[in-house]
């Protein structure tokens, strides 16, 4: 092949792709020498792992051995057994029984012995087994040793193909330099191409001009799109502006499906004591309250039960809570308890909604904390946090806006604020809705009255508030109220609101009006105080200062003990009525026994005979059987709900 007519760059070329099938080759071949090597060696460990197979068949055929001479030692022991068998068998009936055990013993050996052959012999067919299964592995490496050896002749082959192909390469290579020839002519033809297009180009410039003046005649109907445009987006801004009105409007719904949707989403705390609660209140309770109908107040203890149940509900979610003294600030509508609470509160940025309509639509727990903080509580016992803003605008008018009672779905809020701790470390506030509202109110605020009463009897304490600027005296309407939620067991210290409105002879007129009335109806308070809650100051007090009675209750609660004895407060109901039902029938019977005496001894024994029939129904009707056992049940559920009490609370002390 003449190499002068190939460049210096195509002949570098090419002997570089002879060196690439050279070093290929080599790999290929080192490939091949490597499967071979690794074959070589599993050959290799397979006869270590034939001999060592072998050594232990070898092993197992001398322990054959062995136990072949030691059967055989024993059949000539059992001959010789049966033998001296043979010899005693005149002896006692002892001793024969002793020998035939003997026998039998030794028959049992020799059948495990046989059994043990028998494995043996089997050992030694698996490696057998082992051994040829080892020496056809052997075959099969073999077998591919010589597969091996033709995959290289292949190779080999594959190198001489390699250079045929590299010749044919190089023919391929002068057809190329004959193509390159022809490609220069076709090179020149292009040229004279050009030439023609410079000459079409010349014309599409003067096409370009054309549309150059056909541009300026867009561009000045441009200009009147865009005075077009500035109409339509002043047209635009009017739009955007009642968007806005819109969206403003219709904010609330927003909000509102934000609130509902976090509530329903919001899940309790797992406490055991709290769901046997739960059980007990809606089954067992239940099924002993449809049969026993001593108690006429009946409704109030399944509301008092409801309740305890709130209680042990925010003890779960809260467990700071029942670790205070709880004091429920009750009073009728606009006497200003949401006022008067917000006078002790030291975050200027959290405030108790307020206002001359109905406000304090849901309870709210207020408790001193370091840092504010304000939770609202599902109905499930879950809670969700929520914003100063939203806390302070719900009220009647945002409760009225959904289209149920919201406080069916979140029956309760906390609100944690700053306040002296002097007073209020150990306190937690209940703000409770007025138990009057107007008659122009909503449909939902008349149910105020019962959630002010189930929230005041979960208090360990009571402040009444009465409104100075309604008429200075106590309204009816509060006298129920507070003989309503009971307050035997509770003290109660009443405070007159709104005393900046007053003359100072006024305001103690008004006081000893209040303290006559009140102990009229039989109810004693710890003092009366007049307060102001927008001057934050107390003009005038009887008994004890209002801020002195708030530090001598500022103690630790004990959740247990307050729970159990809301608790007992309404079992005590039910076995006080059983057991006045019952001292009613005994004292019924004992007059049926005196008149059986009264007719024998006076009327006579053929008159007492007529009246016996009778006084025996009667006496049969009056059976105190049922009553009894009506009280053992009231006991037993006392145990068991004061149990679920106790499982719940030591459940969440432990979280604290």
């Amino acid at each position: 092949m003449k190499t002068e007519l190939f460049s210096p760059a195509l002949m570098e070329q090419l002997d570089k792709l002879g060196q690439w099938f050279i070093r290929h080759r080599k790999r290929l071949h080192n490939t091949v020498v490597e499967s071979l090597q690794v074959a070589d060696d599993r050959h290799d460990a397979l006869s270590r792992e034939h001999q060592d197979t072998v050594g232990h068949l070898a092993s197992l055929q001398a322990d054959h051995a062995k136990l072949t001479e030691r059967q055989a030692s024993t059949r000539a022991e059992l001959d010789d057994t049966r033998h001296t068998l043979h010899e005693t068998k005149g002896s006692l009936k002892d001793a024969n029984t002793r020998h035939l055990q003997a026998q039998q013993t030794a028959k049992l050996r020799f059948d495990t012995l046989s059994a043990r052959h028998a494995q043996l012999v089997q050992e030694r067919n698996s490696l057998e087994q082992a051994r040829q299964a080892v020496e056809l592995s052997l075959e099969e490496t073999r077998s591919e040793l010589q597969v091996g050896v033709e995959a290289l002749d292949a190779t080999t082959r594959r190198h001489e193909l390699l250079n045929q192909e590299h010749h044919d390469a190089l023919e391929r290579l002068d057809t190329l330099s004959t193509e390159h020839e022809r490609l220069s002519v076709r090179q020149a033809a292009t040229a004279a191409e050009l030439d023609n297009t410079r000459l079409a180009l010349e014309d599409t410039r003067q096409s370009l001009e054309h549309t150059r003046q056909d541009l300026q005649n867009r561009l000045e109907a441009h200009d009147a799109l865009q005075r077009t445009l500035e109409d339509e987006q002043q047209q635009r801004a009017q739009l955007i502006d009642e968007f806005n009105a819109l969206h403003q409007r219709h904010g609330d719904t927003w909000t509102r499906f934000q609130l509902i949707s976090r509530l329903l989403a919001a899940r309790p705390r797992d406490n055991a004591g709290l769901v046997r609660f739960k059980a007990l209140l809606s089954n067992e309770y239940m099924a002993f309250a449809d049969g026993e109908s001593s108690l006429a107040t009946e409704a109030k203890a399944v509301t008092m039960l409801q309740s305890i149940q709130q209680e042990l509900a925010l003890l779960v979610g809260f467990p700071e809570v029942h670790q205070r003294t709880i004091v429920g600030i009750v009073g009728g509508f606009s006497s200003g308890k949401s006022e008067f609470i917000n006078s002790f509160i030291q975050d200027p940025e959290v405030r108790l909604p307020v206002g001359m309509q109905p406000v304090t639509a849901i309870p709210s727990y207020v408790l001193a904390t370091p840092a504010p903080m304000i939770r609202g509580y599902s109905a499930n016992g879950g809670h969700i946090p929520l914003e100063v803003d939203f806390y302070q605008s719900i009220s009647h008018a945002f409760i009225n806006s959904f289209s149920f009672d919201l406080k069916s779905l979140m029956p309760f809020m906390c609100v944690g604020v700053r306040m002296h701790p002097e007073h209020f470390s150990h306190i937690c506030l209940i703000d409770t809705p007025g138990y009057n509202p107007p008659l122009t109110a909503a449909e939902h605020s008349h149910g105020d009255k019962r959630t002010a009463i189930q929230f005041a009897r979960q208090s360990d304490a009571i402040v009444w508030l009465i409104g100075l600027d309604v008429n200075g005296t106590v309204p009816d309407s509060d006298l129920h109220f507070i003989q309503e939620i009971g307050v035997e067991q509770r003290p109660v210290y009443v405070v007159l609101t709104k005393a900046d409105l007053k003359a100072m002879d006024h305001i103690e007129d008004v006081m000893d009006e209040v303290r006559e009335i009140l102990e009229d109806m039989g109810i004693a308070v710890a003092g009366i105080s007049a307060y102001s809650s927008t001057l934050r100051e107390e003009l005038m007090y009887q008994g004890v200062p209002l801020l002195e009675y708030f530090s001598g209750i500022n103690q630790r609660g004990n959740a247990r003990s307050h729970l159990d004895g809301r608790l007992r407060e309404v079992f005590s109901m039910y076995d006080e009525a059983i057991q006045a039902d019952i001292d009613t029938i005994r004292a019924q019977k004992t007059a049926i026994n005196g008149l059986r005496l009264d007719s024998l001894q006076i009327a006579g024994e053929e008159v007492y005979k007529r009246m016996l029939g009778p006084i025996d129904k009667l006496d049969s009707k009056l059976d105190t059987a049922p009553l009894e056992r009506c009280l053992e049940e009231s006991r037993q559920l006392y145990g068991a709900f004061s149990e679920a009490v106790r499982l719940t609370v030591e459940a969440s002390e432990s979280e604290v």
